[in-house]
């Protein structure tokens, strides 16, 4: 009887928990402040990104075509991704 009961209730429990871990594994995402010069002016304006624009990478983070930087200052740094 034990072993009949625990063959039909085990795969049941184990689905439960594939599915209930499989919701856990969320991806966290932090997105940080980002500022763009508008061409032409002294103006900037202030956008947010993902965590995939840093300050150490190889390409440059744009916006609209616009360079971003970390503030709005054109001696701050500027944003890249890997």
């Amino acid at each position: 009887m034990k072993t009949k009961v625990f063959k039909s209730v085990m795969p049941v429990f184990v689905m439960l928990m594939a599915v209930g871990l499989a919701f856990a594994t969320e991806r966290i995402v932090v997105e940080r402040d980002a500022y763009y010069n508008i061409p032409g002016t002294t103006n900037w304006e202030h956008t947010t990104v993902g965590d995939e624009c840093f300050t150490g990478g190889a390409n440059a983070c744009s916006f609209l075509g616009q360079q971003l930087y970390a503030a709005p200052d054109f001696n701050s740094m500027k944003l890249m991704k890997p």
